[in-house]
């Protein structure tokens, strides 16, 4: 799967009193990320919910390597997984400028039907089509 990167300088209300970022927004910022990825392929979370699904994180890991200040420049490169009954999604948030790595995730999204929230074990077709052709244009 090809790599999609997002950029984000990091605002002041995201820091605390030492000017370091903290840790819980990192999780904000793969959403994000997410967000944006999803959107590059055409795809967004309005889109799927008309479709009558949604995406839930079901797990979450995170290693943190380096802290993130105040006003830094981040890129946060996003890389999916390949499978067909999860969206599998790799992080790697790295300092913009220098390419330092500050820090690795990963997510990882089940489909579940928007009125009942049965999941469902795989991707929906239409969407998983539509993301492998997106994927193909990144």
């Amino acid at each position: 799967m090809k790599t999609f990167t997002y950029h984000l300088r990091v605002p002041f209300y995201d820091v605390d009193s030492m000017r370091v970022v903290y840790h819980g927004n990192y999780t904000k910022y793969f959403e994000e990320a997410r967000c944006a990825y999803f959107e590059s392929l055409g795809l967004s979370y309005n889109e799927m919910e008309a479709s009558g699904f949604l995406l839930p994180v079901i797990s979450l890991n995170i290693k943190y390597i380096r802290s993130c200040t105040f006003a830094q420049e981040l890129a946060i490169e996003v890389k999916r997984e390949a499978n067909d009954n999860l969206i599998i999604l790799h992080y790697l948030l790295r300092d913009a400028k220098t390419g330092v790595i500050c820090c690795k995730g990963k997510t990882r999204h089940a489909a579940i039907h928007i009125d009942t929230k049965a999941l469902l074990f795989e991707l929906p077709p239409a969407f998983l089509e539509r993301l492998k052709v997106g994927e193909a244009q990144l």
